[in-house]
């Protein structure tokens, strides 16, 4: 889509601020000589490693986190609809758990959850990327997403079971509607109902509290990144008891491109300050 010319924004050659006749990609020919000449007083700032990126792609250095899918509306009554995510964010640890996400109007999801205030927030594992892919390239008001990919849709459980309480009758605000999502390539599932909808209209922000959370019983409990093989008791996470499946989350660069989970850095004793936070 197009976007409507900003004489504001742009340089006296009328190409936008940010942008380069050559390549729009690459950083102005002036501000690359600014940044980079070879003064000695450029290089000691150290300005000259570094040249400008256009702000409109800034959202490819700072994907939040894994690609998403997410399921919305009612199982119960067959209205649920699953799609894909790439822009969320991590809020607030606890008291209560906190998730931003952005699912605009333009999605069906968005008028499940403007209904119910109620989804599913699913992780899906790389083995799964075409398909997440695929998934994200159609629309629920065309096709069934869930028959036509092959996605398993699972009745929600209710999240007390999974905080140790399910001997309680949750409150029906306290239940997720819409179904978690199954099948072997799920890495997690994630019950969350609206907190705040405060920013959904101006910037399509959705503030979700989580109230359940499932993860893969053949994954690495602890962190999902260990392949440990029985035997093995070398291993600092998961104990090497059990075989446990290596399920690596894909991040998406926003342009199309893909970042794969890699091998973990353990730098746990050195974070002294976030002891709290860890196991």
């Amino acid at each position: 889509m197009s976007r409507k010319r900003d004489p504001k924004n742009e340089r006296g050659d009328g190409l936008p601020l940010n942008a380069s006749e050559s390549d729009p990609d690459r950083a102005p020919k002036k501000f690359k000589s600014a940044l980079g000449s070879g003064d000695s007083d450029e290089q000691s700032s150290g300005l000259d490693q570094f040249l400008p990126y256009p702000i409109h792609k800034v959202n490819r250095l700072l994907e939040p986190g894994p690609v998403l899918l997410v399921a919305t509306g009612s199982f119960a009554n067959k209205t649920h609809n699953i799609m894909t995510m790439g822009f969320h964010m991590m809020i607030q640890h606890e008291g209560p758990t906190l998730v931003g996400a952005c699912i605009g109007p333009w999605d069906k999801s968005h008028g499940n959850l403007n209904k119910t205030g109620e989804c599913v927030l699913a992780v899906p594992a790389v083995e799964m990327l075409e398909k997440v892919v695929d998934i994200g390239n159609c629309s629920g008001e065309d096709v069934d997403k869930w028959e036509t990919f092959g996605v398993n849709p699972v009745p929600a459980p209710d999240p007390d079971f999974a905080n140790g309480s399910g001997d309680r009758k949750g409150a029906e605000e306290d239940r997720a509607r819409a179904p978690l999502v199954g099948g072997e390539g799920i890495i997690a599932n994630i019950q969350c109902v609206v907190e705040d909808g405060a920013l959904v209209a101006r910037y399509n922000l959705w503030v979700l509290r989580v109230i359940g959370a499932w993860i893969n019983k053949d994954m690495d409990l602890e962190y999902g990144q260990e392949d440990q093989t029985p035997g093995d008791d070398g291993g600092s996470i998961g104990g090497g008891k059990l075989r446990k499946r290596e399920m690596n989350m894909a991040h998406h660069r926003g342009d199309g491109r893909f970042v794969v989970d890699g091998q973990e850095v353990d730098m746990r004793d050195r974070m002294v300050k976030w002891k709290e936070f860890q196991d």
